[in-house]
């Protein structure tokens, strides 16, 4: 099997990258700056350019069998209120094009990475979080996202939307749950470097 990453440079496509290393895929990426590219392997083939241009998506998704997106709406710093440096149509006007794309070349499956507080699970996440949302330059991050899945849903592909909580890099073991359909509610915080005992509720 053969995946293209989009967003591959980014803090969650970077671990993505090295998570589908180990486990044997061959890989595609989309960079729209290949000096931005911190890893190296015989197994990953990049590509230079940007989701949002159909011919290089198109480039691209040669001979590729799963999209996995982790686009984002990119900010000047972590702070809610800092500048938008991405488009705020980035990640829908990518994923129009991705579903057209797909359908040209026979790809069935993407798997994107969305966010905790999208879609029915905006009522589960804490008030402070949702009033960050509705005032800050975290609400367009959000829209993009809603976005994006009404149009996955809409289209032709077989689709998962992974809506996780935030990463943070505590060193703390703990065990990891995987909640569907937001049973059981999910922490509101996941750590990125030591992995835990995953518990799933399937």
């Amino acid at each position: 099997m053969k995946i293209l990453i989009l967003g591959a440079t980014g803090r969650t496509g970077c671990l993505i990258v090295d998570e589908a290393l180990k486990q044997g895929y061959d890989l595609n990426v989309l960079v729209r700056d290949k000096n931005k590219i911190s890893f190296s392997s015989k197994s990953i083939k990049v590509y230079q350019g940007t989701p949002t241009r159909r011919t290089d998506l198109a480039a691209a998704m040669q001979g590729c069998d799963v999209i996995i997106s982790a686009l984002g709406i990119v900010r000047a710093s972590d702070a809610p209120w800092s500048k938008l440096i991405t488009a705020k149509n980035f990640i829908s006007e990518s994923i129009k094009n991705a579903i057209a794309e797909a359908d040209q070349q026979n790809l069935k499956r993407l798997i994107t990475v969305s966010a905790w507080g999208v879609g029915e699970t905006k009522k589960e996440i804490p008030f402070w979080l949702r009033w960050l949302i509705n005032y800050t330059n975290l609400g367009p991050v959000y829209a993009e996202h809603e976005l994006e899945e009404k149009l996955l849903a809409n289209s032709n592909l077989n689709y998962t939307a992974v809506r996780p909580v935030a990463l943070n890099d505590s060193k703390k073991m703990k065990n990891l749950k995987v909640s569907f359909n937001n049973a059981p509610k999910p922490s509101l915080q996941i750590s990125m470097d030591i992995p835990g005992k995953l518990t799933s509720n399937s």
